[in-house]
Protein backbone atom coordinates (compact mmCIF):
# COMPACT_ATOMS: atom_id res chain seq x y z
CA UNK A 1 0.00 0.00 0.00
CA UNK A 2 1.28 3.22 -1.09
CA UNK A 3 1.32 5.75 1.47
CA UNK A 4 2.22 9.43 1.25
CA UNK A 5 4.55 10.93 3.11
CA UNK A 6 3.43 12.70 6.35
CA UNK A 7 3.27 16.49 7.24
CA UNK A 8 4.31 16.21 10.90
CA UNK A 9 1.04 17.86 12.74
CA UNK A 10 1.48 19.92 16.70
CA UNK A 11 -1.07 20.19 19.08
CA UNK A 12 -2.50 19.22 21.89
CA UNK A 13 -3.37 15.03 21.38
CA UNK A 14 0.25 14.42 19.39
CA UNK A 15 3.10 12.60 20.42
CA UNK A 16 5.97 14.94 21.55
CA UNK A 17 9.10 15.88 19.29
CA UNK A 18 12.26 14.71 19.64
CA UNK A 19 13.12 17.60 21.71
CA UNK A 20 13.53 16.80 25.68
CA UNK A 21 12.41 12.95 24.73
CA UNK A 22 16.21 11.98 23.03
CA UNK A 23 19.87 12.54 24.23
CA UNK A 24 21.73 14.11 21.70
CA UNK A 25 25.03 12.75 21.97
CA UNK A 26 24.03 9.34 23.01
CA UNK A 27 24.56 6.37 20.38
CA UNK A 28 21.01 5.20 19.37
CA UNK A 29 19.59 2.28 17.18
CA UNK A 30 17.59 2.30 13.92
CA UNK A 31 14.51 -0.04 13.05
CA UNK A 32 13.54 0.00 9.73
CA UNK A 33 10.26 -2.14 9.20
CA UNK A 34 8.84 -3.14 6.31
CA UNK A 35 9.95 0.11 4.51
CA UNK A 36 9.21 0.87 1.21
CA UNK A 37 9.92 3.56 -1.49
CA UNK A 38 8.39 5.18 -4.53
CA UNK A 39 9.10 7.60 -7.15
CA UNK A 40 6.70 8.89 -8.88
CA UNK A 41 4.30 5.83 -8.61
CA UNK A 42 7.68 3.83 -9.46
CA UNK A 43 8.31 0.96 -6.33
CA UNK A 44 11.89 1.53 -5.95
CA UNK A 45 12.43 -0.48 -2.84
CA UNK A 46 10.81 -3.38 -1.50
CA UNK A 47 9.82 -3.97 1.93
CA UNK A 48 13.53 -3.81 4.11
CA UNK A 49 13.35 -4.64 7.60
CA UNK A 50 16.95 -3.98 9.01
CA UNK A 51 18.49 -2.94 12.30
CA UNK A 52 21.27 -0.69 12.75
CA UNK A 53 22.65 -1.66 16.07
CA UNK A 54 24.17 1.48 18.77
CA UNK A 55 27.61 2.38 18.82
CA UNK A 56 28.11 -0.12 15.64
CA UNK A 57 29.28 0.86 12.09
CA UNK A 58 26.94 -1.20 9.51
CA UNK A 59 27.49 -0.93 5.56
CA UNK A 60 25.02 -1.10 3.29
CA UNK A 61 26.71 -2.21 -0.19
CA UNK A 62 25.09 -3.39 -3.52
CA UNK A 63 25.33 -2.30 -7.28
CA UNK A 64 24.20 0.89 -8.12
CA UNK A 65 20.99 1.26 -8.39
CA UNK A 66 19.77 -1.01 -5.83
CA UNK A 67 18.32 1.76 -3.31
CA UNK A 68 21.50 2.13 -0.96
CA UNK A 69 21.19 5.72 -1.24
CA UNK A 70 17.57 6.02 -1.40
CA UNK A 71 17.49 4.19 1.72
CA UNK A 72 20.07 6.22 3.63
CA UNK A 73 18.22 9.13 2.92
CA UNK A 74 14.94 7.95 4.03
CA UNK A 75 16.98 7.38 7.69
CA UNK A 76 16.88 11.37 8.25
CA UNK A 77 13.44 12.50 5.90
CA UNK A 78 15.29 13.42 3.18
CA UNK A 79 13.14 11.29 0.85
CA UNK A 80 10.26 13.49 1.61
CA UNK A 81 11.52 16.42 0.18
CA UNK A 82 11.66 14.73 -3.84
CA UNK A 83 8.23 15.48 -5.79
CA UNK A 84 6.29 12.40 -5.93
CA UNK A 85 8.03 10.40 -3.44
CA UNK A 86 6.58 8.06 -1.63
CA UNK A 87 6.94 5.97 1.72
CA UNK A 88 5.96 2.78 3.44
CA UNK A 89 6.39 1.16 6.43
CA UNK A 90 8.05 2.84 9.80
CA UNK A 91 11.96 3.95 11.26
CA UNK A 92 12.58 4.02 14.32
CA UNK A 93 15.24 5.73 16.34
CA UNK A 94 15.08 3.77 19.92
CA UNK A 95 11.74 2.97 19.06
CA UNK A 96 10.24 6.65 18.49
CA UNK A 97 9.13 6.70 14.97
CA UNK A 98 10.85 9.45 13.15
CA UNK A 99 7.82 9.48 10.58
CA UNK A 100 5.02 9.59 13.21
CA UNK A 101 2.91 12.14 14.09
CA UNK A 102 4.25 15.07 16.03
CA UNK A 103 8.12 14.60 14.87
CA UNK A 104 9.48 17.35 12.64
CA UNK A 105 11.90 16.35 10.26
CA UNK A 106 14.36 18.89 10.86
CA UNK A 107 14.40 18.12 14.78
CA UNK A 108 14.81 14.29 13.63
CA UNK A 109 18.14 15.13 11.28
CA UNK A 110 19.76 16.93 14.23
CA UNK A 111 19.69 13.07 15.58
CA UNK A 112 20.26 11.95 12.63
CA UNK A 113 22.88 13.48 10.90
CA UNK A 114 24.56 12.96 7.20
CA UNK A 115 27.66 13.22 5.65
CA UNK A 116 27.49 13.31 1.72
CA UNK A 117 29.45 11.66 -1.24
CA UNK A 118 30.61 15.37 -2.43
CA UNK A 119 32.29 17.36 0.32
CA UNK A 120 29.74 20.46 0.39
CA UNK A 121 31.49 22.38 3.50
CA UNK A 122 29.94 26.04 2.75
CA UNK A 123 32.38 27.99 0.89
CA UNK A 124 31.86 31.55 2.07
CA UNK A 125 32.41 30.54 6.09
CA UNK A 126 35.25 29.67 7.59
CA UNK A 127 36.75 26.24 9.25
CA UNK A 128 35.44 27.72 12.64
CA UNK A 129 32.06 28.73 11.10
CA UNK A 130 31.22 25.67 9.04
CA UNK A 131 31.74 23.43 12.07
CA UNK A 132 28.95 25.31 13.93
CA UNK A 133 27.35 25.87 10.94
CA UNK A 134 24.95 22.77 12.03
CA UNK A 135 24.15 24.21 15.47
CA UNK A 136 23.51 27.69 13.85
CA UNK A 137 20.82 26.13 11.51
CA UNK A 138 19.01 24.33 14.14
CA UNK A 139 18.90 27.14 16.76
CA UNK A 140 20.94 25.29 19.33
CA UNK A 141 23.33 27.55 21.62
CA UNK A 142 26.28 26.22 22.20
CA UNK A 143 28.33 26.20 25.29
CA UNK A 144 31.99 27.42 24.69
CA UNK A 145 32.18 27.84 20.85
CA UNK A 146 36.29 27.50 20.95
CA UNK A 147 35.95 24.13 22.95
CA UNK A 148 33.11 22.40 20.48
CA UNK A 149 35.56 23.28 17.46
CA UNK A 150 38.13 21.77 19.03
CA UNK A 151 36.10 18.31 19.82
CA UNK A 152 34.23 18.31 16.81
CA UNK A 153 37.59 18.74 14.50
CA UNK A 154 39.71 16.04 16.81
CA UNK A 155 36.87 13.51 16.08
CA UNK A 156 37.28 14.19 12.53
CA UNK A 157 40.89 13.89 12.76
CA UNK A 158 41.49 17.12 11.15
CA UNK A 159 42.62 19.77 14.72
CA UNK A 160 46.34 19.31 14.15
CA UNK A 161 45.84 20.12 10.11
CA UNK A 162 44.33 22.98 11.08
CA UNK A 163 44.27 24.49 14.33
CA UNK A 164 46.15 27.62 13.25
CA UNK A 165 44.27 28.05 10.22
CA UNK A 166 40.49 28.68 11.88
CA UNK A 167 39.89 31.48 10.24
CA UNK A 168 40.49 30.51 7.00
CA UNK A 169 37.40 29.82 4.61
CA UNK A 170 36.88 26.15 4.64
CA UNK A 171 36.88 25.76 0.76
CA UNK A 172 40.21 26.41 0.59
CA UNK A 173 40.96 22.92 1.99
CA UNK A 174 41.59 20.09 0.01
CA UNK A 175 38.74 17.50 -0.63
CA UNK A 176 39.78 14.95 2.15
CA UNK A 177 39.90 17.89 4.32
CA UNK A 178 37.02 19.14 3.69
CA UNK A 179 35.38 15.73 3.87
CA UNK A 180 36.26 15.46 7.52
CA UNK A 181 35.00 19.12 7.94
CA UNK A 182 31.70 17.79 7.09
CA UNK A 183 32.53 15.26 9.31
CA UNK A 184 32.98 17.58 11.87
CA UNK A 185 30.11 19.55 11.21
CA UNK A 186 27.95 16.71 11.71
CA UNK A 187 29.76 15.60 15.01
CA UNK A 188 29.34 19.23 16.64
CA UNK A 189 25.68 18.75 16.70
CA UNK A 190 26.10 15.39 18.30
CA UNK A 191 24.03 13.16 16.98
CA UNK A 192 23.37 10.07 17.52
CA UNK A 193 23.42 8.14 14.30
CA UNK A 194 25.80 9.43 11.11
CA UNK A 195 24.72 8.23 7.78
CA UNK A 196 27.46 8.53 4.99
CA UNK A 197 27.17 8.20 1.58
CA UNK A 198 30.01 7.04 -0.32
CA UNK A 199 32.24 9.94 1.94
CA UNK A 200 35.39 8.49 0.23
CA UNK A 201 33.92 7.87 -3.32
CA UNK A 202 36.17 11.20 -4.41
CA UNK A 203 39.12 11.12 -2.39
CA UNK A 204 42.44 10.21 -2.85
CA UNK A 205 43.73 6.81 -1.03
CA UNK A 206 45.79 8.92 1.67
CA UNK A 207 42.37 10.81 2.14
CA UNK A 208 40.41 7.62 2.47
CA UNK A 209 42.69 6.11 4.94
CA UNK A 210 42.08 9.21 7.13
CA UNK A 211 38.30 9.08 7.05
CA UNK A 212 37.94 5.26 7.74
CA UNK A 213 40.11 6.23 10.70
CA UNK A 214 37.96 8.16 11.80
CA UNK A 215 34.72 6.57 11.55
CA UNK A 216 36.43 3.50 13.64
CA UNK A 217 36.97 6.40 16.55
CA UNK A 218 34.11 7.97 16.27
CA UNK A 219 31.91 4.46 16.46
CA UNK A 220 31.63 4.45 20.21
CA UNK A 221 29.76 7.93 20.16
CA UNK A 222 27.94 7.65 17.11
CA UNK A 223 26.22 4.62 15.59
CA UNK A 224 27.09 4.80 11.81
CA UNK A 225 25.90 3.87 8.85
CA UNK A 226 27.16 4.18 5.49
CA UNK A 227 26.99 3.17 2.21
CA UNK A 228 29.99 1.82 -0.23
CA UNK A 229 30.97 -0.05 -2.95
CA UNK A 230 34.44 -0.62 -2.12
CA UNK A 231 33.82 -4.12 -0.65
CA UNK A 232 37.50 -3.51 0.84
CA UNK A 233 36.72 -0.50 2.84
CA UNK A 234 33.52 -2.16 4.14
CA UNK A 235 35.15 -5.22 5.70
CA UNK A 236 37.61 -3.02 7.05
CA UNK A 237 35.34 -0.48 9.32
CA UNK A 238 31.98 -2.13 9.48
CA UNK A 239 30.49 -4.52 12.16
CA UNK A 240 27.02 -5.28 9.88
CA UNK A 241 26.92 -5.76 6.34
CA UNK A 242 23.23 -5.35 4.22
CA UNK A 243 23.57 -6.55 0.71
CA UNK A 244 20.43 -4.53 -1.42
CA UNK A 245 19.61 -6.03 -4.72
CA UNK A 246 17.19 -4.70 -7.60
CA UNK A 247 16.97 -7.59 -10.41
CA UNK A 248 15.82 -6.30 -13.78
CA UNK A 249 12.73 -4.06 -13.41
CA UNK A 250 12.23 -5.08 -10.29
CA UNK A 251 12.87 -3.04 -7.01
CA UNK A 252 16.08 -3.17 -4.49
CA UNK A 253 15.65 -5.27 -1.52
CA UNK A 254 18.11 -6.62 1.53
CA UNK A 255 19.09 -9.61 0.25
CA UNK A 256 21.21 -10.91 3.30
CA UNK A 257 21.90 -9.16 6.14
CA UNK A 258 24.59 -9.94 9.01
CA UNK A 259 27.93 -9.63 10.70
CA UNK A 260 30.61 -8.47 8.20
CA UNK A 261 32.56 -11.45 8.83
CA UNK A 262 29.98 -13.34 8.13
CA UNK A 263 28.18 -11.31 4.79
CA UNK A 264 31.90 -12.07 3.05
CA UNK A 265 32.85 -15.08 5.11
CA UNK A 266 29.96 -17.62 4.99
CA UNK A 267 27.25 -15.84 2.93
CA UNK A 268 23.94 -17.91 3.35
CA UNK A 269 22.61 -16.85 -0.36
CA UNK A 270 24.56 -17.43 -3.49
CA UNK A 271 24.03 -13.90 -5.00
CA UNK A 272 25.74 -12.49 -1.85
CA UNK A 273 28.87 -14.81 -2.56
CA UNK A 274 29.26 -13.56 -6.08
CA UNK A 275 28.80 -9.68 -5.27
CA UNK A 276 31.46 -9.75 -2.15
CA UNK A 277 34.22 -11.66 -4.64
CA UNK A 278 33.42 -9.60 -7.69
CA UNK A 279 31.38 -11.75 -10.00
CA UNK A 280 29.17 -8.90 -10.60
CA UNK A 281 27.87 -5.51 -9.73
Amino acid sequence: MTTTLPTAPTGPGHPQPFTGTRTLGEPGQIDAEGVCAWFGGRLVLETVNLTMEQSKVTALIGPSGCGKSTFLRILNRMHEVVPGAQLAGSVKLDGVDIYGPGQRAMETRRHIGMVFQKPNPFPAMTIAENVLAGLKFSRSTPGDKDDLVQEALTKAGLWNEVKDRLGELGGALSGGQQQRLCIARSLAVRPRVLLMDEPCSALDPTSTLRIEQTIKEIADEVTVVIVTHNMQQAQRVSDYCAFFLAAENQPGRVIEAGRTEMIFGEPTDQRTFDYVNGQFG
